[in-house]
């Protein structure tokens, strides 16, 4: 479901659309080429530079985004903090293994998926709570109000859908997480990662929050 921008949109929106495109990249499985990436300091420059470019301040420790492991090392990290554990990985990146039931943490995904009009890839490897299909659901309604607001249609409906996309879902289970995580002695790139993320989700849920209140339905 990755979504790729094809309309120039506003600063705002784009600088939105980048920050939950970059989250859903990191917080992957790691591929080789990711971890190249972070360990020549390219990641932590590209979030260094979308955090800049938000339409609101985050308290984001960008340098701590690099790491000194092997590939082995840091695929092994994240294994261990989210993919095993003797019942359940410690820190699992579904939704539904966080306060809400499963089953309706994902049927409720699904509900806005589909209603918005983002389908499930017949091949994905992910269910509809898994973070990084949330994240995606969330870069795709940024760049729907960009281009929405850009040939002067209502966005309002798309800020309201994703102010309670992320009450129901990534700004209410994601800080359980970061609760848990600091038990497992996370490493310092993913104890970075996961507190910029938990941040940014707080810091854009106030951002559309605000945003719905211009309308009087909001």
């Amino acid at each position: 479901m990755t979504v790729a921008p094809e309309t120039a949109i506003d600063d705002a929106a784009a600088s939105r659309f980048a920050m939950y495109r970059v989250l859903a990249e990191a917080l992957e499985f790691p591929v080789q080429e990711f971890h190249e990436s972070v360990r020549a300091g390219i990641f932590r420059d590209t979030v260094e530079g979308i955090v800049e470019s938000l339409p609101y301040a985050i308290d984001a420790d960008v340098a701590a985004l690099e790491t000194g492991d092997e590939y082995v090392d840091f695929q092994a990290e994240y294994i261990r903090l989210f993919d095993v554990g003797t019942v359940r990985p410690p820190c699992p990146l579904y939704g539904g293994e966080w306060g809400m039931a499963r089953r309706t943490a994902m049927e409720d995904a699904l509900r806005f998926y589909r209603f918005f009009g983002m389908k499930m890839n017949d091949e994905a490897h992910e269910l509809p709570d898994h973070v990084t299909v949330e994240l995606e659901f969330m870069q795709m309604m940024a760049y729907t109000e960009g281009t929405a607001r850009g040939r002067g249609a209502d966005e309002l409906p798309l800020v309201r859908a994703q102010r309670d996309f992320l009450t129901r879902h990534l700004a209410k289970w994601w800080p359980m997480l970061r609760r848990k995580l600091p038990s497992q002695q996370p490493s310092p790139f993913y104890d970075a990662l996961t507190a910029i993320a938990e941040r940014f989700f707080a810091a854009d849920l106030a951002y559309l929050t605000a945003a719905a209140k211009r309308s009087p339905g909001g």
